[in-house]
């Protein structure tokens, strides 16, 4: 049976392709009561300042709510090697301490024009 057909971006024909990586569910939850614990504002939906509860109650030092992550929802730590966050662009790029990523040099093609002048001004003892 062929892996079924995924899409890894947000969109064109060069995201969607095969995979058989077998994904899990990562069961992240959240543990506790459900409403206000009295320890300061918390969230009640996915955003809006209508689903913010006790905004006018102070932030408590610790907060009540745990978080449960199982291990299949971690992964290795990431520290020393080289990641990339965001949605593109030299700017996401993050490079692991004492990594250097010299840039390459530039290489400019040389056109016909470009060689005429070389040519031209070298002739001349003018810059190259």
């Amino acid at each position: 049976m062929a892996a079924p057909e995924v899409s890894h971006g947000r969109g064109g024909a060069g995201n969607i392709n095969p995979d058989d990586t077998p994904y899990t569910d990562g069961e992240v939850v959240r543990a506790g009561a459900e409403g206000s614990h009295g320890d300061g504002a918390f969230s009640t939906g996915r955003g809006g300042t209508g689903n913010i509860g006790d905004a006018h109650k102070p932030q408590a030092a610790k907060r009540l709510d745990k978080e449960i992550i199982p291990e299949t929802a971690t992964r290795p730590s990431q520290d020393n090697s080289d990641y990339h966050t965001g949605r593109g662009g030299a700017g996401n790029e993050h490079l692991a301490p004492g990594h250097d990523h010299k840039k390459a040099e530039r290489h400019t093609p040389k056109g016909l024009a470009d060689k005429l002048k070389s040519k031209l001004f070298g002739a001349f003892g003018g810059k190259k």
